[in-house]
């Protein structure tokens, strides 16, 4: 460069400022400006302008920052102009209509014809629709045409005799490609009002966009930004047939991630540049790319993702350009994405700003408030199931991340990062890039460096590459796979592919036409979760550390050692829960810790180690090869208490591992007892286990204490099993085969207890086991004795793993369900309750979720038909509501998309639980049944892997057998599993059965609509009425042409004001001072207040508002309650409720809020029967104000037994309706009335302790409604009083005592709601009769409890 005197450049007009593909702006970054100022050559450049006018602008000023020169003539006042600009584009908003319900075009429904259900072209089938419903009917029939040349490649010219099976469908295919060879394909119109019109108005605003842009004339440079690739090709060929309208236009559509694509963009840039191309059509996938500047850059499709905002902010040219957003009018979502782009905070403003001047290579930190849609859209895989790109898979979720989603993902992380509280610098850069020159002619490539200090992805680098974007991308992609490597990735951050979103796994249910069955029971398959699929089966990579640990509440269930739990992939974060001894719970933590890497021989030990811990639990000859284990065991021995995870670092565990344990259980099941001493014995048997055989399976025994003050000699008075004999050593005598004394007949005794086997801990109504009906041993003799190889803390920890893996698995398998249904919408503590049936015996369930979730589907569902059916009268709104949530609606939707599956019906059979994957020993194996013992048979396995004096010794049971040993090594090299194999849970018809068992599960009809309507109350209190609305349309119920709720208000048509009766002048203003809330249509009012006596027009009586006004109240009075009362039972909520909405209740409230003075009727019968029923009502009213005065009580229900006038309930829920309607379907006023008129009046007399005069009655109904049969109410006659118990299941409730026995039955019985209302876990831990047969009859009540019903 200082050997060149002068640089002169021609055509300088198509220079472009920071345009990394042109040679000029190359040769002045990398050799102009890195040479010094005086040695510099002069610069005398020539540019063309149209028509030969000079317009300085912010381009012509850049160029000559571009240049390092001036534009001859220009003054610096001008210059000084132009920099006063803001430097970001002009942002602008194009509101286009909402696209009516659009019918299929004609080519479309003739294709159909030979691809009835698109199994044979569902991609095609795909795109068309897309494009029908963004661009139009014209758009819709492109893409066949475009499709056409790839059809014709799947045809062959001939048909072998192998081919004749695809006889169908290549004949579908020809019929198809006969049909679009033939068709009369139409242009698109663009008029409005043609009748021809065939494009929507989406894409009508766009072509205006684009004909305003023609004065930009040659300098003219646009793109649009699209969802999907087939949108991309579709607006390319229209943009070609509206040459009239466009001329100037010159498209190309741009599309495509992998670096196989490279070649293709830079083709497209450079002509993009050059201008062969003047309007790039760009899907989502490129935004990361380094796109040339435009003047005007379109959204065409809005994403919720400030990354993508600031994406298409890099793409403008700054001062004097355009960013447009394209808006549907009346579209909440899509003003929500504005209302965070208008206030985005200044940190998101500066991290966007910064993104842009970086050219989106060296991008800065984001901030910690970064908004960005949980699912990418992949507009470039959408259908491509099998697609032969890298990507990396999260086991959980079996979300993908390709590499297009690498940066996404590391700018999240990042920005995750930062809210949990790790320091990270916001002016440093996250990238790092390095030029790699790879000699003379050749291309230079970049490599690019992540560079987040203090993570594991510092300086982590990707593959060397043509462009930064694409450098980028590949150390983001390194960077995810480090990350998923470590166990950091959260699995809410990777997106599932949409084809797995598209796939339903549901079940052909038959069902009746006219029988709904509610008493119908299905068999279902239970999921298994997704975690152990994707996890690799094959040699051990690493493993990921997940520490157990338990907190007893409780003293006497001995101490749980921690244990890990090794995976083959990281574990999510798992939210501990409770295990139950007895009905007394016990925490379950858990924690992850730092990957560990073992060694061979640590890795077969530790496979070894597993097999011996599943053997000795359940007690059976089960084994797993090292490469087919999903999981594995290991002892740990830290204290109770864990080092917290700090940061990105967890806990290391690998000097906590104790080995030593692990070497001697895996390779023996029992080892002699060191009993040289009193002492050393003592030593020996700390935190120890015995067996009184010296074989693998057989009972086990935890050690008590050491009972020096006895010998063998001396008997035991509090054992009954030895009660007929004069000593310990005689009863060894009698009952032990082949006993041939001891060395020592004054060794101490060892008092021992019986290992508990495997039990289902998660049921918290769980009991003690049943004693044995022969004595159990209480006493030991230690030289008869073997000490088995796992601790005893350990081992009280390893018989709840079964309960343990299976509550795992069902966490699992909610985040399953969370993400591929509802995109991590619902609280997942929330989903797994409305999963679990009451039959499940768990500690939670739904039916508190249920009752929620029914009174939102209701609601819901009464809105939409509302609004669909304008026509219709309540009846009919009626009949359509009882299509869309009757059970069997509920039940065929959730099975169109597999939702039984993941439900949790059945409790959990502990004792056929097996590890997957786990094999009985071989057949080879000789099985020898011991049968000395009187008391029990016991099996013994022999194995040509033992030893002869192994085998001797467990025939001969002698006291002086070596030590017993099973080289389970060995053994599983006899177990081959296939990979692809579902898990294996044994061979016989036996084991078939117990796989049955854990795998299916019967479920009745209502349980699954239950669930359904569950979840939607999950999703109520996750995030509210929109998010219960887009869960609804997930669970696949059909409420069409509504996304969103203000959908409501757009679509509602009501009777015009003049329709409707007129009211009395003061009746508006009197209502709305009562309800504390004003009408933005005040005619409603009119119509709710108007009796069906009066008919003015047809359907302006308060019928169809009274309609959609109870289903309203009724979600309001579940809210209420629901909130109110948390710890009630769903039953006592359904009581309520019903006491709540009755019709004699609102007629009370009508009458005490003074509404019925407004009521509008033409009916002398109707006036005096609301008079007289008015009268009587405050009559009884003062008689009950006074008795609870008196009595000191809150006032109850003085309205029972006094038959209301039907109109005045009607009028309070067609008020309701009328204000909801009114405050375009927001629940604002409606909500006022309640809180002012209803919830006073509620909580004065309508709680558990008023609502009734009869408790007994209620609390029977309470019982019955939480399906339990064992109840009483007892009585015991003393001289004067007599005493009254409520017993549930023997357990005494409560009690009282009186001289009358129906008053002392009674007061039990207000002591016993009393007691229900304090202690909502009452029943669940006392009540397992839903867990019992379903046939089981209900109790026959006492003489005693059928006179006190009567009486009540």
């Amino acid at each position: 460069m200082p050997q060149l005197h002068t640089l002169m450049i021609n055509q300088a007009q198509n220079i472009k400022d920071q345009d990394s593909h042109s040679p000029i702006v190359r040769v002045m970054d990398e050799f102009y400006q890195t040479t010094v100022p005086s040695f510099r050559p002069r610069i005398f450049a020539l540019a063309a302008l149209p028509n030969g006018w000079l317009h300085f602008d912010s381009k012509m000023l850049k160029l000559e920052l571009t240049l390092d020169a001036k534009v001859f003539g220009i003054a610096g006042t001008k210059r000084v102009e132009i920099l006063s600009l803001p430097e970001s584009p002009k942002e602008l908003v194009v509101m286009y209509n909402t696209a009516t319900e659009i019918a299929e075009t004609r080519l479309s429904k003739q294709l159909h014809q030979f691809d009835p259900d698109e199994s044979i072209l569902p991609a095609y089938f795909r795109a068309s629709r897309h494009a029908l419903l963004e661009v139009g009917p014209c758009a819709q029939d492109l893409v066949w045409r475009r499709a056409l040349k790839e059809i014709e490649t799947t045809i062959p010219n001939s048909m072998d005799d192998d081919e004749e099976s695809q006889s169908s469908i290549l004949g579908a295919k020809q019929g198809i490609r006969d049909t679009l060879k033939n068709w009369p394909f139409t242009m698109p119109n663009l008029d409005p009002s043609s009748k021809g019109f065939n494009v929507t108005h989406k894409f009508r605003k766009l072509v205006d966009i684009l004909m305003t842009c023609g004065s930009y004339g040659e300098g003219f440079r646009g793109i649009i930004f699209v969802q999907r690739r087939a949108i991309a090709l579709v607006l390319v060929d229209l943009f070609r047939n509206l040459y009239h309208e466009l001329r100037f236009i010159r498209p190309c559509a741009l599309f495509g991630h992998s670096f196989l694509d490279f070649k293709q963009h830079q083709d497209i840039f450079y002509g993009f540049v050059t201008g062969e191309y003047n309007l790039l059509i760009a899907t989502k996938s490129t935004e990361d790319l380094e796109v040339p500047k435009a003047s005007i850059v379109i959204r065409y499709d809005l994403f919720d993702s400030q990354i993508s905002h600031a994406y298409a902010r890099a793409r403008t040219c700054g001062r004097e350009s355009h960013l447009i957003h394209m808006v549907e009018r009346g579209n909440d979502i899509h003003h929500h994405i504005l209302s965070h782009i208008m206030n985005a905070g200044a940190d998101i403003l500066r991290w966007t700003e910064a993104l842009c001047k970086t050219a989106n290579n060296s991008a800065p930190v984001p901030p910690r408030d970064i908004r960005e849609s949980i699912n990418p859209y992949h507009s470039d895989s959408d259908d491509d199931e099998n697609s032969s790109e890298e990507y990396i898979t999260d086991p959980t979720t079996s979300g993908r991340i390709y590499i297009q989603d690498a940066t996404t993902v590391i700018y999240r992380f990042t920005a995750g990062l930062k809210s949990s509280g790790i320091h990270l610098e916001d002016d440093k850069f996250l990238f790092d890039f390095k030029e790699i020159h790879s000699g003379f002619g050749t291309t230079n490539e970049y490599v690019c460096s992540v560079t987040l200090h203090g993570t594991p992805i510092d300086n982590i680098s990707g593959s060397p590459s043509l462009s930064k974007s694409q450098a980028r991308r590949s150390a983001c992609f390194e960077a995810c796979r480090e990350l998923s490597n470590a166990g950091l990735l959260d699995y809410r951050m990777i997106p599932l592919p949409p084809f797995l979103l598209r796939q339903h796994n549901g079940l052909p249910v038959p069902l009746s036409d006219t029988d709904e069955r509610s008493s119908s029971i299905r068999c279902y398959p239970r999921k298994y979760p997704n975690f152990w699929v994707n996890s690799i089966t094959g040699p051990i990579v690493r493993l990921y550390p997940v520490i157990v640990s338990i907190s007893p509440d409780a003293d006497s269930f001995g101490d749980f050692a921690p244990i890990l739990i090794l995976t083959r992939r990281p574990l999510p974060h798992l939210e501990g829960f409770k295990l139950f001894f007895s009905g007394i719970a016990s925490s379950v933590r858990f924690q992850r810790a730092a990957v560990l890497q073992l060694n061979d021989t640590q890795q077969h030990l530790i496979n070894q180690y597993t097999n011996r811990v599943f053997r000795a639990i359940l007690n059976k000859p089960l084994t797993c090869s090292l490469e087919d284990s999903l999981y594995f065991i290991a002892p740990l021995t830290y204290p109770r208490s864990f080092p917290l995870q700090k940061g990105l670092d967890f806990p290391d565990v690998s000097d906590s591992v104790s080995w030593d344990l692990v070497s001697l259980a895996a390779l023996n099941w029992a080892i002699p007892i060191r009993a040289g001493s009193a002492d050393e014995l003592v030593l020996d048997l700390e935190d120890a286990v015995v067996q009184d055989r010296w074989v693998e399976f057989t009972r086990r025994y935890n050690v008590n204490e050491v009972r020096r003050d006895m010998t063998p000699l001396s008997k035991p008075d509090d054992s009954l099993r030895e009660a007929d004999y004069e000593s310990l050593l005689d009863f060894c005598k009698a009952r032990r085969k082949g006993f041939e004394g001891l060395k020592d007949y004054h060794q101490p005794i060892i008092q021992v207890e019986r290992v508990s086997p495997v039990e289902n801990r998660l049921d918290p109504t769980s009991k003690p086991l049943t004693p044995p009906s022969k004595a159990p041993a209480k006493y030991l003799i230690p030289e008869l004795c073997a000490k088995f190889t796992l601790p005893a803390s350990t081992l009280r920890t390893a018989l709840l793993l079964p309960s343990i893996m299976r509550r795992i698995d069902d966490l699992l398998i909610v985040k399953e369900l969370n993400a591929r249904f509802f995109d991590h919408a619902i609280r997942e503590d929330l989903l797994h309750v409305s999963l679990c049936a009451p039959s499940a015996g768990l500690e939670y369930n739904y039916e508190r979720l249920e009752l929620l979730g029914d009174a939102f589907l209701k609601y819901l569902c009464t809105i939409y038909v509302f609004v669909a059916e304008p026509t219709q009268n309540e009846g009919s709104l009626h009949i359509a509501r009882q299509k869309l949530i009757s059970n069997k609606s509920l039940l065929e939707n959730s099975n169109l998309i597999g939702l039984p599956v993941y439900i949790q019906g059945k409790p959990f059979p502990a004792k056929s639980w097996q590890p997957p994957n786990f094999r009985l020993t071989p057949r080879t194996s000789k099985l020898i049944i011991d049968k000395s013992d009187e008391e029990a048979v016991t099996p013994v396995i022999l194995c040509s892997e033992m030893s002869s004096d192994a085998v001797e010794a467990a025939v001969t049971r002698t006291s002086t057998a070596c030590n017993p040993s099973l080289d389970l090594a060995v053994v599983n090299k006899t177990s081959n599993v296939n990979e692809r194999d579902p898990p294996f849970y044994g061979k016989t018809n036996k084991k078939k059965a117990r796989q049955d068992e854990q795998s299916s599960q019967w479920l009745g009809d209502k349980a699954v609509a239950d669930v359904v309507e569950a979840i939607i109350g999950a999703a109520y209190i996750s995030g509210g009425r929109e998010t219960a609305l887009r869960v609804t349309k997930g669970l696949a119920i059909p409420i069409s042409n509504i996304n969103r709720w203000s959908d409501f208000g757009r679509n509602v048509s009501t009777p015009p004001p003049d329709a409707s009766a007129k009211l009395r002048s003061e009746s508006t203003s009197a209502v709305e001072r009562i309800i504390g809330h004003n009408f933005q249509r005040p005619h409603l009012l009119a119509q709710a207040l108007t009796h069906s006596s009066i008919q003015v027009h047809e359907g302006t009586s308060y019928g169809r508002l009274e309609f959609i006004g109870d289903a309203i109240l009724d979600f309001m009075v579940i809210q209420h309650i629901f909130n109110r009362d948390q710890t009630l039972s769903p039953g006592a909520l359904t009581l309520l409720k019903g006491a709540m909405v009755s019709n004699s209740a609102l007629a009370a409230v009508c009458v005490s809020s003074r509404l019925r003075e407004h009521l509008h009727f033409e009916s002398y019968q109707l006036a005096g029967s609301i008079e007289v029923y008015a009268n009587e009502l405050k009559t009884r009213q003062q008689k009950e104000y006074l008795a609870a005065e008196g009595e000191g009580r809150s006032p109850g229900q003085y309205w029972l037994g006094i038959e209301p006038p039907k109109a005045l309930s009607d009028v309070v829920e067609s008020i309701i309706g009328a204000i909801y309607i009114s405050d375009d379907f927001t629940p604002i006023g409606a909500e006022r009335l309640f809180n002012n008129v209803l919830k006073p009046f509620y909580d004065k007399h309508i709680t558990l302790q008023t609502l009734s005069h009869h408790p007994t009655k209620i609390l029977f109904e309470l019982f019955q409604a939480q399906g339990c049969h064992l109840f009483e109410i007892s009585k015991e006659n003393n001289a004067e009083k007599t005493l009254c118990h409520v017993l549930v299941h023997e357990v005494v409730l409560a009690s009282a005592e009186d001289v009358m026995p129906t008053l002392a039955a009674r007061q039990a019985s207000i002591f016993a709601l009393d007691a229900l209302q304090g202690d909502a876990d009452f029943m669940r831990r006392i009540c397992d009769c839903r867990m019992q047969s379903s046939n089981k009859k209900p109790r026959r009540k006492s003489e005693f409890e059928e006179e006190l019903l009567t009486l009540q």
